[in-house]
C-alpha cells in the first residue's frame, strides 16, 4: 500500500519525460510519491521516489541516513557502499545528501545501480522533540548516474514543505 506524507511537500517533476506511477505498480511499498522517466538510454527505467514518516527516535539524520544502505541490502542488493556524503546544516530542516551503489538483480539481469538521496528532517517549530523525516531518491544505473543527476538536482530544487493555515508544516 502506498504510504502518505505526513506533511504538504509541493514540487515538480523535472521536464515531461518523468511520469507519475502508482509505487505498487512497481513493487514500491513504502513511498508516498513514485514517477518514472521514459527515454532514458540503456535497458533501466530511471526512478524518483518520495517516502517519509515522523520519526520520534533520537537517531542521527546520519544513522538515518545509513538505513539507506540496509535497506538496499535487505532488498537483496550486493556490493552496498556509500559513494558519497555531505550534510547540509539548518535549525528546522537539515539534511544528508548522498550518493549510493549497489550491485541488483533486476528482470533477470545485474546491474550496477546508483542511488542519489536526500534524506531531510523537518522539525515542528511548536515542539522541537518531533520531527518529520522525508527521503527523496534518484534510482538509476551508474551510465545514467551523470545524465540524471542534474534533472534530480532540478527536482529538489523546486520541492517545498507546504505550510498549514496556522503556520505549522502539515
Amino acid at each position: 500500500m502506498t504510504s502518505t506524507l505526513p506533511i504538504p511537500v509541493r514540487f515538480d517533476l523535472p521536464g515531461d519525460h518523468w511520469e507519475p506511477v502508482t509505487p505498487e505498480s512497481l513493487g514500491v511499498e513504502n513511498a508516498a510519491f513514485l514517477a518514472v522517466r521514459r527515454g532514458a538510454e540503456g535497458d533501466f527505467t530511471p526512478t524518483l521516489s518520495i517516502a517519509g514518516d515522523w520519526r520520534t527516535d533520537d537517531a542521527t539524520l546520519e544513522q538515518i541516513a545509513d538505513e539507506s544502505l540496509a535497506v538496499l541490502r535487505g532488498q537483496g542488493a550486493t556490493e552496498v557502499e556509500l559513494v558519497k556524503r555531505r550534510e547540509i546544516d539548518s535549525d528546522h530542516a537539515p539534511a544528508i545528501t548522498q550518493a549510493l551503489g549497489a550491485m541488483a538483480v533486476y528482470d533477470g539481469r545485474t546491474l550496477d545501480l546508483r542511488q542519489a538521496q536526500v534524506v531531510q528532517g523537518i522539525v515542528d517549530v511548536h515542539d522541537p522533540q518531533k520531527r518529520v523525516v522525508v527521503t527523496y531518491t534518484l534510482t538509476c544505473t551508474f551510465k545514467q548516474f551523470d545524465e540524471m543527476v542534474p534533472e534530480f538536482q532540478q527536482f529538489m530544487a523546486s520541492v517545498e514543505v507546504v505550510a498549514a493555515a496556522d503556520g505549522t508544516a502539515g
